[in-house]
């Protein structure tokens, strides 16, 4: 009697062991996926999805990390600290391009013939009311990024010459933004809804993007993130695609989102219409093409790129 009682206990506390080991390995194998992301209106659904526990939901724990800047945001994710982040195309390609093992999962967000995401305007007051007339005037820019790419592409559509396009540097937004409606500079590519905003206080739009194939935003990881945590990405994509629907579908109530995540300047928080977003898909072929095209001819990648290398459509829900 005494043996079997003693054998019930040592048998207890083995299981109570192998609980708390399985317990503990669990515990050590989930994982929290650290995903960069800028306060733009095309990430809303990133911030969505962390709002409403859509991540959660299926089954991936996220920790948005915000950043001001897409260099800060791209540091990060060569020196490891992420798994993945929100981009336009020209960047991650730009990574790409100079040997970082990058993969693009989805495209969250293109521009339309009724829909911009950047645009090309002249100060307050100028005399300049055409992309030709503002022909070799200095415009302000981001080098060797999306908005470098779309003031480039909308001067020429425009019949302006690549040779007689000036442009400045001037890579902070805001920076930019203040010094167009300042009057500091003649021109200057901003973002939605800088643009918005900026017309609203009498800068003049001079083109935009609606409708231009290489505005996109996506979705990347690191390769080899992708090749060991499939099954992550897959619900991480789920979560992603459950809050666009969430956003088309009830607008309203992600306003708050909107208005905390987005930076609103006070002007739009209550009137600034909350963008739609279309079904997860991957990055569109011709408009990939155009950014490696590009980017070759700057110099600024080393390397030739196949679509199929830069992009994995597998995991799309």
């Amino acid at each position: 009697m005494k043996t079997s009682l003693k054998f019930k206990k040592i048998l207890l506390i083995a299981c109570l062991f192998s609980l708390t080991v399985y317990s503990g390995v669990l515990a050590k194998d989930k994982m929290t996926v650290k995903f960069g992301v800028l306060p733009a209106l095309q990430a809303l659904p990133l911030f969505v999805a962390e709002s409403r526990g859509l991540f959660s939901k299926h089954g991936v724990d996220v920790e948005l990390i915000l950043f001001n800047t897409t260099a800060e945001k791209d540091i990060a994710l060569v020196s490891g600290s992420l798994q993945g982040c929100f981009a336009d195309l020209v960047t991650p390609m730009i990574l790409k391009g100079n040997g970082r093992d990058i993969v693009v999962v989805a495209k969250t967000y293109d521009t339309r013939f009724d829909r911009r995401m950047f645009a090309v305007l002249s100060k307050p007051g100028s005399k300049v009311s055409s992309l030709k007339e503002l022909e070799g005037k200095p415009v302000a820019i981001s080098s060797n990024s999306v908005v470098d790419l779309v003031n480039e592409k909308l001067h020429v559509a425009a019949g302006v010459s690549k040779d007689t396009i000036n442009t400045i540097e001037l890579k902070n937004i805001g920076l930019r933004f203040q010094a167009l409606i300042t009057g500091q500079i003649e021109a200057a590519a901003l973002p939605e809804p800088l643009v918005t905003v900026a017309i609203s206080r009498g800068a003049k739009l001079l083109g935009d993007d609606s409708g231009l194939g290489e505005s996109q935003t996506v979705l990347v990881f690191t390769g080899e993130f992708v090749n060991k945590n499939m099954e992550l990405v897959r619900g991480f994509l789920a979560a992603v695609e459950e809050a666009n629907r969430l956003i088309n579908e009830h607008p309203d109530s992600v306003r708050d989102i909107m208005v905390d995540k987005v930076r609103l300047p006070e002007s739009l928080k209550s009137k600034y219409p909350v963008p739609k977003f279309p079904t997860l898909a991957a990055p569109d072929r011709k408009a990939l093409n155009t950014v490696l095209s590009w980017l070759n001819q700057r110099k600024v990648i080393h390397s030739d790129i196949e679509y199929e290398q830069a992009v994995n459509d597998q995991l799309l829900p």
